[in-house]
C-alpha cells in the first residue's frame, strides 16, 4: 500500500542523531572561542589582568589560556557524556533530568568566594561560566528533544 501524500515521511517525523554529532561539538567550541576573545578583549583591550580566587590552599593567580581552555572544554564534554549515557538508558526523561543537572551545576561554579579578588574579577568570571552556558545549554537541550 503506497503511503498517501498527507501522510508524513518518517524522516520528517523523527531526525536523524547525524546533526547533534554536528552541532553539539560545534556549541562547545563556540563557548570555547567565545570565552578566548572575552578574555583576549580584557587583556589586550582594557589592559586588565583577570584573577582566580584563592581556594584549596593556593593563592590568587592570574586566569591563563590553558586554563580558560580547561575550564571550558572539559565540564561541557563531561555534560555531553553524561546526556549521551542518559539519551541511552532513559530517554523519556533524559532532556530534563540533564537539564536540572545543568543548571544546578552552572550555578554551582559561579565564583562566590571572593578571596583575594575583587567585586570586578568575580563579575567577570562568572560572566566567563555564563558564556558557556548560553553556549552550550540551550544547544545540547535542543538536539536532545530532537533525539527523544
Amino acid at each position: 500500500m503506497a503511503a498517501t501524500p498527507s501522510e508524513p515521511s518518517p524522516s520528517i517525523l523523527r531526525p536523524t542523531a547525524a546533526p547533534s554529532r554536528l552541532v553539539r561539538p560545534t556549541a562547545i567550541c563556540i563557548g570555547l572561542l567565545a570565552n578566548l576573545l572575552y578574555m583576549l578583549v580584557l587583556k589586550a583591550a582594557f589592559g586588565y589582568d583577570l584573577k582566580t580566587p584563592a581556594e584549596f590552599g593556593q593563592p590568587t593567580h592570574s586566569v591563563l589560556v590553558g586554563l580558560v581552555s580547561a575550564s571550558s572544554v572539559v565540564p561541557t564534554l563531561l555534560g555531553w557524556a553524561l546526556l549521551a549515557l542518559l539519551e541511552r538508558f532513559v530517554p523519556r526523561r533524559a532532556t530534563v533530568v540533564w537539564t536540572v543537572l545543568a543548571v544546578v551545576t552552572l550555578i554551582g561554579s559561579l565564583p562566590y568566594n571572593g578571596a583575594g579578588v575583587t567585586v570586578t574579577d568575580q563579575l567577570l568570571l562568572t560572566q566567563m561560566h555564563l558564556i558557556v552556558g548560553a553556549a552550550v545549554i540551550p544547544t545540547f537541550i535542543i538536539t536532545s528533544l530532537r533525539r527523544s
